[in-house]
């Protein structure tokens, strides 16, 4: 017996229960399977956002990584020459701009951190020009070593207008290389010894 013999042979009832229950589930076929296709696209989308925001994340620290390496690099190239003593390289450096340091007293070095230590010289000089005197800060600080001037103090002569005394505090900075630690090595007796 066929399909088509079989639904004949029921009741008129039967036949349009039996159509409503196809319909109902044709119907909730049609329903379910975009729903189940929207459900699965959803969270397939929600797991592309996620992991988006995850490579976004990376990509923001490659270069967060990338500038602190740079920036370690650079501090290492300006700390990897050492500057010369400070009374001398002022000087010379003075010389360059056309003044005269009469007075230099070194101070004693502090130590910053475990690698780092701070020379520190304090200069005067007098009746300096204003533009003099920039130039020397300018090429003190910019000759390549680790060089800074932390006091300035200018004071105004009465005589001339572009006369002044300064006193400075001028640190140069350097870097200790820090020794890696060795394992201490304990020497076990070979056996058969006692």
């Amino acid at each position: 017996m066929s399909i088509a013999e079989r639904f004949n042979q029921l009741a008129e009832r039967e036949r349009k229960l039996l159509l409503v229950f196809l319909g109902v589930c044709f119907a909730l076929f049609l329903v379910l399977v975009p729903v189940v296709v929207r459900m699965g696209v959803s969270e397939q989308a929600e797991e592309n956002e996620k992991l988006s925001e995850t490579i976004e994340a990376i990509t923001l620290e490659r270069i967060t990584i990338a500038k602190r390496k740079q920036l370690t690099e650079r501090l290492t190239a300006r700390y990897a020459k050492q500057a010369p003593a400070l009374a001398g390289f002022l000087a010379s450096t003075a010389n360059k701009v056309g003044l005269e340091i009469p007075e230099t007293s070194d101070r004693s070095v502090v130590p910053h951190g475990k690698s780092f230590k701070e020379r520190q010289t304090r200069i005067r000089l007098n009746k300096v020009g204003m533009r003099q005197l920039s130039e020397f800060m300018e090429a003190a600080t910019n000759a390549g070593y680790p060089v800074y001037i932390s006091r300035l103090d200018i004071k105004k002569r009465g005589g001339a207008p572009d006369e002044y005394d300064v006193e400075m505090d001028v640190s140069a900075f350097d870097r200790e290389e820090t020794k890696p630690k060795t394992a201490a090595k304990t020497e076990t007796p070979a056996k058969g010894t006692k």
